[in-house]
């Protein structure tokens, strides 16, 4: 990349110390997640939409959006929701997903507890974000969205068993979640490979409704996270525009042609 690029623009503030030590340019620009809305959700909306009440329990659901990872964790998602149930009673679901998977996913969570709502629309999923207790996501960007929209989450992620054999052996980082990685700590409860469990997985949700301490220091955590991501005042595509523009106008003055990426 350093051969073939003028610059680099990256989306992440832990990136560009990567690209530089191999002597490409580069900089932060701020996450695009942060003009997505996700911090906007209306959770009334939501609950008069599809009539529950102030006093209904809503935990949203988020078993990702490929084929190969949704067959993997919506039965053990399923199975986390029922051991749930036991645990603290009875509550509601949603379940955002995407059209690519709709069928598959409403075909799994027709035996799940809580009557799970489906839906599609991103406006939609920003309101069940707003109306929801706490979250069980996919490991993934969905994580920055449920942290801009301060809902308090837990992560899992399954691979198939060769490929987590050999994560196993070659991981070096201590966390994958991108809240984890951008606190430099464990806030967001990571359940990966063979820990990833329904045992697991409701206990750290039943912690999550239970001990409003806890869910204090994650809305304070994705806090900190939404300050990280930031990069001054300016939104990340117009500071990305701006970036362009400046490189654009050094390299006219130079006589050279123009090559970057994000």
């Amino acid at each position: 990349m350093a051969r073939w690029y003028d610059h680099l623009m990256t989306l992440l503030p832990f990136e560009p110390p990567y690209f530089e030590r191999v002597g490409l340019s580069c900089c932060y620009v701020g996450h695009p997640i942060l003009e997505s809305g996700a911090d906007h959700g209306d959770g009334g909306r939501f609950r008069a939409t599809h009539g529950l009440t102030e006093d209904d329990l809503l935990i949203t659901t988020l078993p990702g959006s490929r084929g190969a990872e949704v067959a993997r964790l919506l039965p053990i998602f399923g199975a986390a929701l029922n051991r749930l149930e036991s645990l603290i009673g009875r509550f509601r679901v949603v379940v955002p997903t995407v059209e690519t998977v709709a069928a598959q996913v409403a075909k799994a969570v027709r035996g799940w507890p809580g009557t799970p709502i489906m839906v599609q629309r991103t406006d939609e999923k920003y309101d069940a974000f707003a109306a929801s207790c706490v979250a069980l996501a996919a490991s993934g960007s969905v994580a920055l969205e449920l942290a801009l929209a301060k809902l308090p989450m837990v992560i899992g992620y399954r691979l198939n068993p060769l490929t987590e054999a050999l994560l196993d052996r070659i991981l070096k980082v201590r966390h994958v979640n991108l809240v984890n990685l951008l606190l430099g700590k464990s806030l967001v409860c990571e359940l990966l490979g063979r820990n990833c469990t329904p045992e697991r997985a409701a206990a750290s949700l039943a912690e999550l409704v239970r001990d409003e301490r806890v869910r204090a220091a994650h809305r304070q955590g994705y806090d900190e996270v939404r300050r990280r991501l930031e990069a001054g005042d300016i939104s990340p595509s117009l500071r990305a525009a701006d970036q362009i523009l400046d490189i654009v106008a050094a390299r006219r003055c130079g006589g050279r042609a123009l090559a970057t990426t994000i």
